[in-house]
């Protein structure tokens, strides 16, 4: 049975402290969540099944100890800056939509103290990666309304999620909130770009997201595999080009050189699902996510475009 041992928990109705009663917790106002798989489910999945089908069946896709690279690896240290990823080691991190363990392998080999949290059924597959230990807790919920007193963690990554929320504006100020004074907030953003509405992908996402998860993966597989012949067919860039325009698949060719080719195929799947059946996504320019960061009133802020992706820093008072 899992034994709760964090005082951090709150109830995220009431946000009273959490008392477990075999496999559920509840507090003082008799709200109930139950436990399962030794992962506390605060919510259901919501308008992210989709995610929670695509990281079950992804489980291992991006993890580096699975491609033989350190492509997640790069990605965090990129976005923390490297004087922030050598501060990791025995900090306690809040890792916000953790999907099946990117970062989560990654932090875990910096020696962090993790909780991982996730909208949806994805926390299972991070259990399943990376199992509950002392120095790593799942938990299923909504990282708009989190279950967590305030100022708890050094450390608040955010990575690949904010623009999937219906707010990210309002699930910014809660990750803030949970920040240790003298922590440091870290997330990312998809940047504004004018390309993406010039593809045929707009149109195929419109109708595909109203499929239930399921449904939506067998057809976006049929039009990825469908596709790739087209993609492989010439290297050449104006073809290449043409190619995005007209089909709405992700091809990884020369982005991730390491990356062997069986990887970039699952890899390719994988973005080409997550693309074109998220129910929200959102852009933000770098004046928006500095301007939001700045309300909150956070010190030391650093907003940057990396390849079309804002991400941001900055450390609580």
């Amino acid at each position: 049975m899992y034994l709760l041992n964090n005082s951090f928990l709150v109830c995220p109705i009431c946000h009273s402290d959490l008392q477990q009663l075999d496999t559920s917790l509840f507090c003082t106002s008799i709200h109930y969540f139950p436990i399962a798989r030794r992962v506390p489910r605060f919510v259901n999945s919501g308008y992210a099944g989709s995610f929670g089908l695509q990281w079950n069946k992804f489980r291992k896709t991006q993890l580096d100890s699975y491609t033989g690279t350190s492509i997640s690896k790069n990605r965090l240290i990129n976005s923390l800056t490297p004087d922030l990823f050598k501060r990791i080691p025995m900090a306690c991190v809040l890792e916000v939509g953790c999907g099946a363990g990117r970062f989560t392998e990654v932090l875990l080999k910096q020696n962090a103290r993790i909780v991982s949290i996730d909208l949806s059924t994805a926390v299972d597959a991070n259990a399943l990666n990376f199992p509950v230990t002392d120095n790593h807790m799942v938990i299923q919920a909504n990282g708009s309304n989190l279950p967590f007193k305030e100022g708890e963690f050094d450390f608040v990554i955010c990575l690949g999620v904010l623009q999937h929320t219906p707010s990210p504006e309002t699930t910014v100020k809660d990750l803030f909130r949970v920040v240790k004074p003298g922590g440091w907030l870290i997330i990312d953003h998809y940047g504004k770009n004018i390309k993406w509405y010039l593809r045929s992908a707009p149109l195929f996402r419109f109708f595909l997201k109203q499929f239930n998860p399921n449904t939506s993966f067998k057809i976006v597989s049929a039009i990825y595999h469908g596709s790739l012949r087209f993609f492989q067919f010439s290297n050449n860039r104006i073809h290449r080009k043409i190619c995005n325009v007209i089909f709405p698949i992700v091809f990884f060719d020369k982005e991730f050189p390491d990356l062997p080719d069986w990887a970039k195929k699952e890899w390719g799947l994988l973005d080409t699902y997550d693309s074109l059946t998220d129910r929200y996504k959102h852009r933000r320019s770098v004046n928006q996510i500095k301007t939001c960061l700045q309300e909150l009133d956070l010190e030391d802020i650093q907003v940057e475009n990396q390849n079309g992706t804002i991400v941001a820093r900055g450390r609580k008072k």
